[in-house]
């Protein structure tokens, strides 16, 4: 797999030695393209949330207002399944080099009420990003009852690359204001690896992200269904990244107007 974007925050200035960069990705007509769908599924019970005590953090009453279990906690539910599918994969196909239009101008999050949203939301907790684009994070966090808080809660987007056990930090910036746009350019500098975006003051902020470096993926949905069209001929590699369950693997073979059906199944 190559290592391109996918959705988290990232730093800035390459090193010596930093990975070469994959050739570009460069845009065609296709004709007689084919397309892939399929659906996304869990085996298993899934595994219970992840609770946070909102008093163990700034602004617990502001932060309570949404995904709390009444209990004084925020509930993150990491993986999430609904009737049996799977949600917040990505699913993507590797070794495309031309193909069709690719119009990436960088990845969109917001957080709003202690939550990062991809894209705005309303409740994406994955996403993808681009090697060397950029990631925009909007504070719209702000409490009028707390003094302290009424202009902006602060909030401090911490991206994080990782791969395996292991991870290392890409940027670390504060959001303490209301509208306040935090503009961060991604770089990766290992194989497959994706992005965390954590927030310092509130530890259950997160939200994923993996690189793409064409047009050819998709989020699935709430059914766990995803589709993907206009793919060129050929033989590839397509991929379904969870950032908790992983990767899982299978071959695609896409033949002229071929509609091919590929499903994944993770277990816990």
């Amino acid at each position: 797999m190559k290592a391109l974007v996918a959705g988290l925050a990232l730093l800035g200035a390459i090193s010596s030695l930093s990975l070469p960069l994959a050739s570009a990705y460069e845009e065609m007509s296709v004709s007689g393209g084919g397309s892939v769908r399929g659906k996304v599924t869990f085996k298993g019970t899934p595994p219970e949330p992840k609770l946070f005590e909102f008093v163990k953090f700034p602004q617990p009453d502001f932060c309570s207002k949404a995904d709390s279990d009444g209990k004084g906690h925020r509930i993150l539910r990491e993986v999430k399944v609904k009737d049996g599918a799977l949600g917040d994969v990505v699913v993507f196909i590797e070794g495309i080099e031309k193909g069709k239009p690719f119009k990436f101008t960088g990845t969109d999050v917001t957080a709003d009420l202690c939550r990062f949203l991809v894209q705005g939301g309303p409740s994406a907790m994955v996403g993808v990003v681009m090697n060397r684009n950029e990631i925009r994070v909007k504070n719209l966090d702000a409490d009028p009852s707390d003094p302290k808080s009424a202009d902006g809660v602060l909030h401090n987007p911490h991206g994080y690359e990782v791969k395996g056990g292991a991870s290392s930090t890409i940027f670390n910036k504060p959001l303490p204001t209301k509208g306040m746009v935090l503009t961060q350019k991604l770089i990766f500098r290992k194989h497959d690896s994706f992005m965390l975006m954590q927030c310092d003051q509130h530890n259950f902020m997160n939200v994923w992200f993996h690189p793409v470096d064409n047009p050819y993926y998709a989020i699935v949905g709430e059914d766990g269904t995803f589709s993907i069209g206009d793919i060129p001929p050929g033989s590839y590699e397509i991929y379904a990244f969870h950032p908790t369950l992983g990767t899982e693997e299978q071959k695609l073979t896409v033949v002229a107007g071929g509609k091919e059906t590929v499903n994944f199944e993770f277990k816990k």
